[in-house]
């Protein structure tokens, strides 16, 4: 039996949720947005769930706590060239988390930092970022992200793959 509040083991862990994190009226920042909107025309399988949400802050632990595998969406400032494609895992010691001061990863870093603190035990959570150009006022996606779009969503359905696969030979 679990202790309360501390998430399930990996095994008792059935599902697997995308999140994409931004806000579509600052302009890439909303990368993360129109990705999620994209993946909920395909057929993911049952066990995936979409979300949106603002910000990748502790709310995101109601989700972890029951997933077997997290994956999110954003907009990450990396220093690559607008519309490069980045992918980690929140527990690399590399990781772009480890680097930006003020972003929606500040919030994840946070969030993590809290879950470890806590004794929360979390499922792995894979962060698939665009480099953004602008993320000033206003609606869409500039032309280097939005020419990034099919890569983003080809990378997280073979993240979603790649676990229906690991489940199967587990």
């Amino acid at each position: 039996m679990r202790s309360r509040g501390k998430g399930r083991p990996e095994s008792q862990r059935k599902s697997l949720f995308v999140i994409g994190v931004g806000n579509p009226f600052m302009k890439d920042d909303g990368v993360g947005i129109t990705v999620a909107r994209t993946l909920r025309k395909l057929d993911l399988g049952l066990k995936v769930s979409v979300l949106e949400r603002q910000v990748a802050d502790l709310s995101i632990l109601t989700y972890a706590r029951k997933a077997s595998k997290v994956v999110i969406v954003d907009a990450v400032k990396s220093g690559k060239p607008p519309g490069s494609t980045v992918k980690f895992n929140v527990d690399d010691p590399r990781s772009p988390l480890l680097r930006v001061p003020f972003s929606h990863e500040a919030g994840l870093r946070d969030m993590v930092a809290f879950a470890r603190r806590s004794g929360i035990r979390l499922p792995p959570i894979t962060v698939v970022g665009v480099e953004p150009a602008d993320c000033g006022p206003g609606e869409g996606l500039s032309k280097p992200v939005a020419d990034a779009l099919p890569l983003v969503i080809e990378e997280v359905v073979n993240e979603v793959k790649s676990r229906a696969i690991r489940r199967v030979s587990d």
